[in-house]
């Protein structure tokens, strides 16, 4: 059930979906992995592309952001090129956290981009504010303590602004810890992750989370561990938490993300916050900028479409507030 909202939250939420609480959202605030593809179609270390992300980022919202009801990007490469031509129907999100983050012992500590606030986003035009979070339930209390304590800071400062905060909390692999060993703790570690973030505390109004597994051991992608059966069920513990979620693809191809989808709404989702599983595909062309700007349009859209077609078979809902103010009528 949608908890009980603002009237100011309550349009935001209209305003990055499709006005009845279906979210078809697309993020481009991806730096490392957009500076990593940059950086070896043209020969050059990922840190000096900064320029050419930024482009890359506007040509991504030209081609796709009419396809979509709200869209994610960064303050320092996406919104340059980006914003002055996101369509005004298209509701905006803007990414809080450092894509760098400090570790102790291999144990990762998030932070927020230098000199980047909740206040600034929300003067720069911002719906919603995402963070990512890195978390494992097993890690030192310093640690824990800290990424806690983070997503509290930004919930507070989302609640006083009162603008959606948008949580997306993600496992990782410690140091000396193998693929194998990682991938067989990753159902459990997803599950435990979200629900240590559950308290109403936090103020999280959207939650953006990834398939509570390791792709490769899927048996309808190859795998021999589990199928898109067991990850619904698992799914449907996502839909206990205190607000709504969104999948996230996190780097499965355009096809996995699309089957899983329908799975995930099954599950309760109500909607997605996509990436590379829309963008990725086709920016095999780059830098041929008018070849991936044809792409875009073509294999691009088709995914938004696709996914938009589940998406658009579920029920609506809307959020509970009280529109009169003080609560009397005029």
């Amino acid at each position: 059930m949608m908890p009980r909202t603002t009237p100011a939250k309550a349009r935001c939420l209209s305003r990055l979906s499709d006005g009845q609480l279906r979210f078809g959202t697309l993020a481009i605030d991806q730096r490392p992995p957009l500076m990593n593809l940059v950086g070896k179609a043209l020969g050059r270390d990922p840190e000096s592309v900064g320029t050419e992300v930024s482009e890359l980022k506007g040509l991504l919202a030209e081609t796709l952001a009419r396809s979509v009801t709200g869209i994610l990007i960064d303050p320092h490469y996406a919104f340059p090129t980006a914003m002055p031509i996101i369509p005004r129907e298209t509701g905006l999100m803007l990414t809080l956290e450092h894509h760098r983050f400090t570790t102790l012992g291999g144990w990762r500590k998030s932070g927020l981009i230098p000199g980047w606030s909740v206040e600034q986003a929300v003067q720069m035009g911002a719906d919603g504010l995402k963070l990512l979070a890195w978390h494992r339930p097993d890690a030192p209390q310093e640690v824990s303590e800290h990424q806690l304590n983070l997503v509290r800071e930004v919930g507070q400062a989302c609640q006083k602004a009162d603008r959606l905060f948008i949580f997306e909390v993600l496992p990782y692999p410690l140091p000396g810890e193998s693929e194998s060993e990682y991938a067989a703790k990753l159902r459990d570690l997803s599950l435990r992750i979200a629900a240590d973030f559950a308290d109403p505390s936090f103020h999280i109004d959207l939650y953006k989370l990834a398939i509570p597994a390791a792709a490769e051991r899927v048996k309808e992608w190859g795998g021999k561990d589990y199928a898109l059966d067991d990850l619904e069920a698992d799914m449907r513990e996502y839909s206990k938490l205190p607000a709504p979620w969104l999948l996230l693809s996190g780097g499965l191809n355009t096809d996995q993300f699309v089957q899983v989808f329908e799975y995930a709404l099954n599950a309760g989702a109500r909607g997605y916050l996509a990436g590379r599983a829309v963008w990725q595909r086709p920016l095999r062309f780059y830098p041929d900028k008018a070849a991936s700007a044809r792409a875009l349009l073509e294999e691009g859209r088709e995914a938004i479409d696709r996914l938009n077609e589940f998406l658009l078979a579920i029920p609506p809902m809307y959020a509970e507030v009280e529109w009169r103010l003080g609560g009397v009528a005029g």
